[in-house]
Order: structure tokens, then C-alpha cells, then sequence
């Protein structure tokens, strides 16, 4: 009886250390897909940021533009009488 007991906890240590080992083969086999898909994101982001670089540039010369625009728009408002001087400086 002991030694069928001691065959069946062998029997038993081995199947568990198999499907260990299976499941962490599958864990790091997945592991090194999500490690593949993270490389190519971040290579998609180097080339979005070098291709937008320039409309950082693009994008301060509008809102320079915009500003004078609201500055003159603030002005004819005061001017129409739409717009007390006083309150122009809360809209900027």
C-alpha cells in the first residue's frame, strides 16, 4: 500500500510540474507577443512625433495671428459700445 501511495504522489509531483511548466511557457510565449506589439506602438510614436514636429511651429504662428485678431475684435467692441473697457481685460 506504501508503495502504491509513493507512485501515486511521484505519478502526481510530475503531472503538476508539467502543466506548470506548460502554463508558464504559455505565459511568457504570450508575454513576448504583448513585448513585439509594445516595440511596434512605440516605433508608430517616433514616427507621429518627427511627422508632427513642424506643427508645433505652424501652430504658435496661428495663435499669434489669433491673438492680434481678438485684440482688434476686443477693440471694435469697444468701439460699437458692446463691449465697456473695463470688461475687455476679463477676456483676455
Amino acid at each position: 500500500m506504501v508503495q502504491l501511495l509513493t507512485w501515486a504522489t511521484i505519478a502526481y509531483t510530475v503531472i503538476l510540474v508539467l502543466a506548470l511548466a506548460i502554463g508558464l511557457i504559455a505565459i511568457a510565449y504570450h508575454l513576448n507577443g504583448a513585448r513585439r506589439d509594445l516595440a511596434n506602438i512605440a516605433a508608430g510614436l517616433q514616427v507621429v512625433d518627427q511627422q508632427t514636429k513642424p506643427v508645433e511651429n505652424a501652430l504658435m504662428q496661428v495663435e499669434t495671428g489669433l491673438l492680434g485678431v481678438r485684440d482688434n475684435l476686443i477693440k471694435v467692441a469697444e468701439n460699437l459700445g458692446v463691449l465697456k473697457p473695463e470688461a475687455a481685460g476679463g477676456v483676455r
